[in-house]
């Protein structure tokens, strides 16, 4: 078997897979080692290319997953260690085998293995039966070499050999590439799981310029020592999903039994139960010290993710570990600030500020800051396109301390009539009064940070300089004189819109407005016009039900009238009850008329003021009042 192709490139992705490609020349089958947990994604993705000769790609064969020594087991070729030629020599039981010794050579069927104790020496005779029918004992001190001559037998013994050869793999998995002929350039790839790489970065500042050290980390995905091999980082995560095609997978096939002649006898059935490598960092680091290595680091824009390419090869151990310079560069708009926020305490954070100018895309990952030769603080760096702003918040300023505290007051902008209801337009106005405690022997700027919020406009009032924003906070700075303190006020402003229906206008809402001026005197007096037609309309609709209330519990009188008028008769004493019942039945049927007139007169009353406030409503609207 040939020499496996050794990996001469390797890709690296965020989302934990690795791409892992090998070539080289063969001559012949080769033999490729890979951890069980990985064969899954070797399955679905193995590729074997061989140009350059005359070779041919054959099967591709694994170890299954099943357990080695339960396959030998159920042989009996299993062995236990210390007793292997017993062993061995059990499972020959019936086969032809033979044994040389010193001086001679037995040939015969192998009946088993005897212990025997003599002369104070203890020995194994294997017990053969030759060819002419004779019980042989051969001493296995003596024997030297053992033939098995039967092909089963042969064939059990190569079994045993690649079951045991399983067996101490451990997690490993062996696959054999057939290759018919010789290529002189055989191109193997196939994905792995991997961790996924990571950047960290060091942020050196010299007085007002910055420079950033990007460092990606990666590990070695596959378990064997890698030597000069082309290495690529990418922020693309193509889409990667485990299916597992390494254990054999059971279709369940329907049961056809023949149908049974035999009868059986009637019964009566009451029931049925069913090393890693890495470089270190001075104290006092210089920018410098990493110029050569980042020089190696070719990037590349695929447009949907982002490349690094190392052009110098990449070497590491089984098992190990690597930090390697992505980028070096100085970053352009360095600013240091002092930047309040009130869910950060009352000490204020030191920021370094920049613009990303170095032509990469900055991954995620932790951030080491250096100022002055030292160390200044650590920060997280967010994923930063290029050109974006990169904001590190590295530090406290304990020597100064920022608060803030808020008024909202509500101001009636305008008030529209519509045909349903009232939209009064209020500006609501919060007053945020920014304050910074300075006790450094310097002046210092402080900016405050307040949350940008959809459609609330903010503006600088006193003692502050509005600061743009980036997007989430809307930033402000207020100057603090030494060891004192300074106070500044910024205003935030929204609308909000209230629809009120005319049914729920109160007399006081409409002088409210008129005292604020929102209404005019003659639109106030309309709208009560209004007010006053819908409240006669309502107060007759309540007159109307009283009345209705009056008619059915007449209704029900006469109800119980007419019924004891089915059960009495026409003479005596029940005829006059008789008579008298009539009587008031008459006189209630009267009542109902009455009643019947002045519900319809209270309806109509009550349309008649409805359509007056509609009427009202319509003309205030048509002459224009507000809105």
């Amino acid at each position: 078997m040939t020499t496996r192709p050794k990996v001469d490139r390797l890709v690296l992705y965020k989302h934990g897979v690795a791409f892992v490609g090998r070539r080289g020349p063969v001559d012949g089958d080769f033999a490729l080692t890979f951890r069980r947990d990985d064969m899954k994604d070797v399955l679905k993705s193995l590729t074997v290319d061989a140009a350059g000769g005359s070779a041919s790609v054959g099967a591709v064969s694994f170890d299954t997953p099943a357990d080695p020594r339960a396959e030998l087991a159920d042989r009996n070729l299993l062995l236990d260690s210390g007793e292997a030629l017993v062993g061995l020599f059990d499972a020959l039981r019936g086969r032809a085998v033979e044994v040389h010794c010193a001086d001679q050579t037995h040939r015969g069927e192998v009946i088993g293995v005897d212990d025997a104790a003599g002369a104070g020496k203890h020995r194994r005779l294997l017990v053969l039966r030759v060819e002419s029918g004779a019980v042989t004992l051969v001493d296995l001190a003596d024997a030297r070499r053992l033939d098995v001559l039967e092909s089963p037998s042969k064939d059990d013994l190569d079994y045993l050999i690649d079951r045991s050869r399983a067996a101490t793999a451990g997690r490993n998995c062996d696959v054999t590439v057939q290759i018919r002929g010789a290529a002189d350039d055989v191109r193997i790839s196939y994905i792995v799981a991997a961790p996924m790489w990571r950047v960290s970065y060091r942020a050196i500042r010299d007085g007002d310029t910055v420079t950033l050290v990007a460092t990606g980390i990666i590990h070695n995905p596959i378990d064997e020592d890698l030597t000069d091999v082309e290495v690529t980082l990418t922020t693309g995560q193509p889409i990667s999903f485990d299916i597992d095609l390494y254990h054999g997978r059971q279709v369940q096939r329907e049961v056809v039994e023949e149908s049974e002649r035999v009868a059986a006898p009637r019964a009566m059935h009451r029931g049925m139960v069913p090393g890693s490598a890495a470089f270190s960092i001075n104290a006092s680091p210089s920018a410098d010290a990493y110029d050569e290595a980042a020089a190696d680091i070719e990037t590349s824009d695929r447009g949907e993710y982002f490349e690094y390419r190392l052009a110098t090869p990449v070497s590491l151990k089984r098992g190990g570990a690597a930090m390697i310079p992505l980028a070096v560069a100085p970053v352009d708009a360095v600013r240091r600030e002092v930047v309040w926020r009130e869910d950060r305490g009352p000490a204020p954070d030191i920021v370094l500020a920049f613009t990303n100018t170095t032509g990469v895309v900055l991954e995620e990952g932790p951030a080491v800051v250096y100022e002055q030769g030292g160390y200044a603080g650590e920060a997280m760096l967010g994923f930063t396109s290029r050109g974006a702003e990169v904001r590190l918040a590295f530090a406290k300023d304990l020597a100064v301390r920022g608060s803030t505290y808020s008024s909202v007051r509500t101001i009636t902008t305008r008030i529209r009539l519509t045909a349903n209801a009232v939209v009064e337009e209020q500006r609501c106005e919060r007053w945020h009064t920014l304050r910074a405690e300075n006790d450094h022997d310097d002046p210092i700027d402080v900016v405050f940070e307040l949350p940008l919020t959809r459609d609330h406009a903010v503006k600088a009032q006193r003692g502050v300089t509005d600061a743009g924003h980036d997007g989430f906070w809307r930033r402000f700075s207020v100057t603090a004189p030494a060891h004192q303190t300074a106070e500044a006020t910024v205003v935030e402003t929204w609308p909000i819109y209230s629809d009120i229906a005319y049914e729920d206008l109160e007399p006081g809402q409409l002088e409210e407005w008129l005292a604020d001026r929102s209404l005019d005197a003659a639109t106030v007096a309309a709208l009560g016009q209004v007010l006053a037609h819908r409240d006669a309309a309502h107060r007759l609709e309540r007159q109307r039900d009283q009345v209705e209330q009056q008619r059915d519990e007449v209704y029900t009188a006469q109800s119980r009238i007419a019924e004891q008028l089915r059960v009495l008769g026409t003479d005596g004493a029940e005829g006059q009850l008789r008579a008298r019942q009539i009587g008031e039945l008459e006189a209630l049927q009267d009542r109902v008329n009455d009643l019947d007139a002045e519900v319809r007169r209270l309806r109509e009353e009550a349309d008649t003021a409805q359509q007056q406030a509609a009427a009202e409503l319509r003309r205030v609207i048509a002459e224009g009042a507000p809105g």
